[in-house]
């Protein structure tokens, strides 16, 4: 029941902002304010592991955890879209000689900022723990607004379920890269010894790292969450480095390894080197796993195997 409870109202809360406008939520503020509240949950995660005890121990846990999980959804994933895209017809890159560095070097300076608030949490936490109490009641309540916020973005970003749900190319990358992606987190549980409902939920932030790591900290398991984290950042940190050489390949393997962020900060990347055509394609599937990461992670978490 309680896991019903929390799922129902995460869900509540990205359907309210998506579907309920409130002129003071104007696109520019729900932009900032997602931005600083993503860096304070981060900070707030950071927090949270900094007070556990053996925190080195456990670091170095969700290090490797989160190395495990990477090579097998990287392998895993690439090679089923692989076989996508010869099966149904992916895209080559269209535009091989402009490298647009300045979008790279953005996306990766984001990067390094959301590890920063991460580590300067670990080290409060860690100095402050005996002082400081309630912190995973603040980050609860905050992950319910930021689930609002996004829906708010969505809303604003004017996408309609039933036009992208329609998007053939987009639905299939999509479903490749969720069914793969939920293989690898399978795969890895064994490999590691974890329950394979745990596997799966750190899996399904789908390269969503700014929320993978959220939600899962915020459902109680600080650790997983870390690794969460760490791998989602790791997959989108490679997707933009691999973004030029995937494109020659074929789209599914470009956008489909993009996960979550081939709507938002991979899609610059993206429609440099597959042309206006692709956008479309990537706000579809980017789309859809944007939507079922707030749903299949709090799922999985909450799956007792007893």
């Amino acid at each position: 029941m309680t896991i019903l409870a929390t799922l129902g109202l995460l869900l509540i809360s990205l359907l309210f902002g998506y579907w309920v406008n409130i002129k003071v939520f104007s696109p520019t503020r729900v932009a900032k304010w997602l931005e600083q509240l993503v860096y304070l949950i981060l900070g707030l995660i950071g927090f949270s592991l900094g007070a556990l005890d053996n925190l080195t121990e456990k670091l170095l846990v969700a290090g490797y955890q989160a190395v495990v999980f990477f090579v097998l959804v990287s392998a895993i994933s690439l090679f089923g879209l692989y076989l996508s895209g010869m099966r149904f017809g992916g895209t080559h890159a269209e535009h091989l000689s402009q490298n647009p560095e300045g979008k790279q070097s953005h996306a990766l300076m984001d990067a390094a900022k959301s590890i920063a608030w991460v580590v300067v949490g670990i080290i409060v936490g860690f100095f402050t723990k005996d002082w400081v109490s309630g912190i995973d009641e603040m980050v609860t309540f905050l992950l319910y607004f930021l689930l609002f916020l996004i829906g708010c973005q969505l809303r604003q970003g004017n996408y309609r379920l039933r036009k992208l749900f329609l998007n053939t190319q987009g639905v299939i990358i999509a479903l490749v890269t969720i069914i793969t992606t939920l293989f690898a987190g399978w795969l890895g549980s064994l490999v590691l010894g974890l329950s394979w409902h745990q596997g799966l939920a750190v899996v399904s932030g789908f390269g969503w790292y700014s929320l993978s790591g959220i939600l899962i900290t915020g459902l109680g398991d600080p650790v997983l969450g870390t690794t969460a984290f760490l791998l989602d950042l790791s997959r989108e940190i490679l997707a933009l480095m691999l973004i030029p050489f995937l494109a020659r390949l074929n789209s599914h393997m470009s956008v489909g390894y993009s996960g979550a962020t081939a709507m938002d900060f991979t899609l610059p990347m993206l429609g440099k080197f597959h042309g206006a055509q692709i956008v479309p394609v990537c706000i579809a599937s980017g789309f859809i796993m944007s939507i079922l990461c707030p749903i299949l992670i709090p799922l999985f978490i909450g799956i007792d195997p007893n």
